[in-house]
C-alpha cells in the first residue's frame, strides 16, 4: 500500500448522515447506492482509498446531491470488498489518518475533494502511557455497568491512539458529539474528553445501581 501523500491528494468522498469514522479503527459497510459502487469499483482498482466524513445538519434536502460536509473526517483502506450479485458491496475499511478537504473538484459521478492529511499530534510517551492507563481503567469499570454494551478488546491490547478512538466508535454519543472529538488535534486532549464522559456514566450507573438491582426506580422517590 502506498503511503499517504504529504501534501494534497485527490480524494473520492463517501459522505455519511450517522457515521464519524476514525483513524485505527475498523468499519463494515454495506454499499448499494450506484453512485458509491463505482466509486468502491474505481478504489479498488487503485490504491483502495476512501475518505469518509460526516454531513452537516440540514441534509436531507439535497441528499442525492452534494449537500453540505464537515471538512474532517478520515482516510479509509479497503481491507476486504465482497461484491454481491447485484452490484452492491460489502466491504470493511482500515482508518489511515485523518484529512482535511481544501476543496471539492467534481461531483459526478461521484464527490471528489482535493484534502490534505491532518496526523493527530502527540505528547511525551509518558503523557501518552499515564492517559492511556486511566482510560483502559475507566473503561473497564464502565464496562462492568453494562454487560450488554459491545465489547472494547483494544482494551488491553493497543495504545492510546487505538484504545480513544475504539472507544468513541463504541460509545452511544451524538454524532455531532462524534465530529467534535475527531476535530480535536491533540490526542491526549481528546482521550480526555473521552475519560470525562466515562467518568461521568460511571457515577451515573453507580447511583443507579442499587435501584437496578432492587428492581425500583430513583425518579420516583
Amino acid at each position: 500500500m502506498a503511503p499517504i501523500p504529504e501534501g494534497e491528494f485527490l480524494l473520492p468522498l463517501f459522505p455519511l448522515p450517522n457515521m464519524v469514522f476514525f483513524p485505527n479503527t475498523r468499519v463494515p459497510l454495506h454499499v448499494f447506492e450506484q453512485r458509491y459502487r463505482q466509486m468502491i469499483t474505481d478504489a479498488l482498482d487503485t490504491d483502495q482509498r476512501v475518505g469518509i466524513v460526516l454531513l452537516r445538519p440540514g441534509w436531507e434536502a439535497d441528499y442525492f446531491g452534494a449537500p453540505p460536509i464537515h471538512l474532517c473526517g478520515t482516510v479509509g483502506t479497503i481491507e476486504q470488498a465482497v461484491p454481491l450479485e447485484d452490484g452492491r458491496f460489502n466491504i470493511l475499511l482500515h482508518g489511515d489518518v485523518r484529512f482535511r478537504v481544501v476543496d471539492e473538484v467534481s461531483s459526478i459521478p461521484y464527490r471528489t475533494a482535493r484534502v490534505i492529511a491532518q496526523p493527530e499530534s502527540h505528547r511525551t510517551v509518558d503523557q501518552a502511557y499515564a492517559q492511556r492507563e486511566w482510560l483502559a481503567d475507566l473503561s473497564r469499570q464502565y464496562l462492568r455497568y453494562l454487560p450488554e454494551q459491545s465489547a472494547v478488546p483494544e482494551i488491553d491490547t493497543v495504545g492510546l491512539d487505538a484504545l480513544t478512538n475504539a472507544l468513541i466508535m463504541s460509545l452511544n454519543l451524538e454524532v455531532e458529539e462524534k465530529q467534535r472529538l475527531l476535530e480535536i488535534d491533540d490526542m491526549i486532549s481528546r482521550a480526555e474528553s473521552v475519560g470525562n464522559e466515562l467518568t461521568s456514566r460511571i457515577e451515573s450507573l453507580r447511583f443507579l445501581a442499587p435501584y437496578r438491582r432492587e428492581g425500583g426506580d430513583p425518579a420516583q422517590n
